[in-house]
């Protein structure tokens, strides 16, 4: 995963802490255990979470909002209080994927009545959180989730687009296990993808690299790489 040297520095620290937890348990501090990641879709959300619990040695529990909203009374709340009680005798990242699910549902004219629960519900259980693991809770609207919610979080933490020279990286590791033409201009390739996501950068990368080995060539020219941008315009 590329990142920036900020967002690299901070969850840097968030390992670093989670790490020391009983040295710092002895001054009577704790590490930061909920963690807010917010960006455009596409940014890395939840490879920074994946890649917290990779270098945690924990295992990952992945739940998305729109999968525990029920048309039943009491239902979700019921769901999300039983993701948190499993997290409490099972140390894991627990992934809360996208939050701003519940401000839409919230405003929604279907809302079926859940929504305001199950924030009521996350509000009291982040409170309560106290177990060995972390929360890493993603929005991709980090306006439209409720305010209290903020102050719950240890650490909220902006995944911002690819910088050009990150898309280098980005373009560079993703075509390293294939030959590329020497006379492709990165830096030029790598201004003109600028303010698309990683996610973005990455599949064009890789079908460029699809269409070069489909084509029977044995080198990734750039020709092949403006083709798919060229592609991904029309479309836009």
């Amino acid at each position: 995963m590329i990142l920036n040297d900020e967002i690299e520095s901070r969850l840097l620290i968030i390992e670093k802490e989670y790490a020391a937890k009983e040295r710092l348990a002895k001054f009577n501090l704790t590490p930061k255990k909920k963690i807010l990641l917010y960006g455009d879709p596409g940014c890395g959300k939840t490879l920074a979470a994946e890649r917290l619990a990779w270098n945690l040695g924990l295992p990952l529990l992945k739940v998305r909002f729109d999968s525990l909203l029920s048309s039943y009374f009491g239902e979700s709340a019921s769901n999300l209080r039983s993701v948190f009680d499993y997290s409490k005798n099972e140390p894991v990242v627990l992934l809360l994927d996208e939050c701003d699910f519940i401000a839409k549902s919230r405003t929604s004219s279907q809302d079926v009545g859940e929504a305001p629960r199950i924030v009521n519900m996350l509000l009291t259980l982040l409170d309560e959180y106290n177990s060995s693991g972390l929360v890493v809770a993603t929005t991709n609207l980090k306006v439209s989730l409720d305010e209290a919610l903020f102050r719950r979080f240890d650490d909220i933490i902006e995944i911002t687009k690819p910088s050009v020279i990150e898309i280098k990286k980005l373009l560079t590791t993703t075509f390293s296990a294939i030959n590329v033409s020497k006379d492709i201009d990165w830096e030029a390739f790598s201004s003109k993808l600028e303010g698309h996501s990683a996610a973005n950068i990455v599949s064009i990368a890789q079908n460029a690299a699809k269409s070069c080995i489909l084509e029977g060539s044995k080198v990734v020219r750039k020709d092949h790489i403006l083709k798919v941008i060229d592609n991904i315009s029309t479309k836009q």
